[in-house]
Parts: C-alpha cells; sequence; structure tokens
C-alpha cells in the first residue's frame, strides 16, 4: 500500500494535466510541492474547489515513484474577499509569481511559510492592496538574502537619518555620498522603505496601511528594478496587468 501523509499548505496554482486532472502547486511548511488533483474538469467534481487558488487547505496526499496525488483536503480559508475583489485577485497573482519563482532560494522554509499565510490573511483582511503587496516585496528581500543595508551610508559608514536608497549601492548613501553614489529614493521615500521592512507582521492594520497610502509614495519601480538586478526576475505578471489596466 502506497503511503499517505497528512499536511496543511496554501494551495497556489492548478495547471491542466492529461484528461480530467490537473497539476496543483501547495506551499507548505516543507517547501514547495507539485501534486496530481484527479476529476477537476466536471461541473459537478468536489475536487473542483481545489484548484481556486489561493487556498489555506489540510490535505492527504499518496506518494509516488513519479507523481503524488491529491486524495483529500478540508479548505481552512478560501480567501473569498480576495476572489471577490479584482485589484486584490491581481495582487495575490503578483505574489504567488514570486512565491513560486523564489521558493526553493530560501533557506528557513517553515518562517517562508508563516511569512506568505500572513501577508494572505492580511490582504484578505484589509483595503490597500498596494501597499499590502509592497510589504511583501520588501519583507521577501530579507529572507532571500538580498535585503539592502538600512542602517547607515554604505559607503562611509556614517550613521545617520538622512539617507537615500541606491540600487547600485545595494543599501543606502548619506548626502556627503550621493554625488559618487547616486540614489533611487530619496529622503522620504526611504524612510517609508524603511519602515515597511521593519515593521512587524502583527503590528499591521487598517489605520496603519492607510497612513503608508496616504503618502502617496509609490515605491513599486524601485521595487522591480532592484530585484531586476539581484535576483535576474521581471515580474512577468505585472507586465500583464499593465496591459489590461
Amino acid at each position: 500500500m502506497k503511503p499517505v501523509i497528512k499536511k496543511r499548505g496554501i494551495i497556489l496554482n492548478a495547471k491542466d494535466y492529461k484528461d480530467n486532472a490537473k497539476i496543483i502547486t501547495i506551499l507548505t511548511e516543507d517547501g514547495k510541492i507539485d501534486l496530481l488533483l484527479k476529476g477537476t474538469t466536471k461541473m459537478n467534481s468536489g475536487n473542483k474547489k481545489y484548484t481556486l487558488a489561493p487556498l489555506e487547505v489540510d490535505f492527504m496526499m499518496t506518494e509516488s515513484n513519479v507523481l503524488a496525488t491529491f486524495t483529500q483536503g478540508y479548505i481552512i480559508n478560501n480567501y473569498l474577499h480576495i476572489k471577490d475583489d479584482i485589484n486584490k485577485s491581481l495582487t495575490s497573482l503578483v505574489m504567488i509569481e514570486k512565491i513560486i519563482a523564489f521558493c526553493e532560494h530560501i533557506d528557513k522554509q517553515e518562517l517562508f511559510y508563516h511569512f506568505v499565510l500572513k501577508m494572505f490573511n492580511l490582504l484578505d483582511t484589509y483595503k490597500y492592496d498596494f501597499v499590502v503587496l509592497a510589504i511583501f516585496e520588501i519583507k521577501l528581500l530579507y529572507l532571500l538574502g538580498i535585503a539592502p543595508t538600512l542602517n547607515g551610508c554604505n559607503k562611509c559608514a556614517k550613521k545617520t537619518n538622512e539617507l537615500f536608497l541606491s540600487i547600485n549601492l545595494g543599501g543606502t548613501c548619506c548626502k556627503d555620498c550621493i554625488k559618487d553614489c547616486g540614489y533611487d529614493l530619496d529622503l522620504n521615500e526611504t524612510k517609508i522603505f524603511k519602515y515597511l521592512y521593519l515593521i512587524k507582521l502583527e503590528n499591521i492594520d487598517e489605520k496603519f496601511l492607510k497612513l503608508i497610502d496616504d503618502t502617496n509614495i509609490d515605491l513599486s519601480h524601485f521595487i522591480d528594478r532592484y530585484y531586476e538586478k539581484y535576483m535576474d526576475f521581471y515580474s512577468k505578471t505585472k507586465k500583464v496587468i499593465k496591459k489590461i489596466s
């Protein structure tokens, strides 16, 4: 008899696989796994609901030498607010793209899993999906080990509150080093970036998200360029979203 394993995870996506089946990608505390999910194309199929990512689930899987099979599941969180809001839904697609792309680059898989879980819960619970996405992308830099240094000038090592973020420098520079280093975020933008980087997820609520949103500071271009330089990653999902927006 093939061994059956019980796990908890977040279903990230589902792709067609042969007749009446899909391959679903699930993030767990042990990392990302792909499972065969049978009986997904018929309208009355009980398994069809597991293809509507994201989903937090308890599930049973049967191991195999080729491809393990998703045999039974229980939905813990449907993330209905994400699915019912087009902006939240598109934001979740951007997050999922990065989760799948970078999962194997992260050493602490259990920490990563709970980080992703908290970020989906924030996206599902609050408004300001644009800010939630920025927090996700900025904090992910730490888990990937490529976060910019933010506690002083990365060139002269001066400790000061007047710092400017530079992509080429991989961190902040003081006003005395700007001519040599150049910068990509000004003083206020750098402060917001650092604020989002350091804020604990349990301290984030709607009041905090609104406070950031009211600054009208857009960090998305800087974040995209940072990922391009240090991870050689360009978001295809964001490119598609820009075309349809």
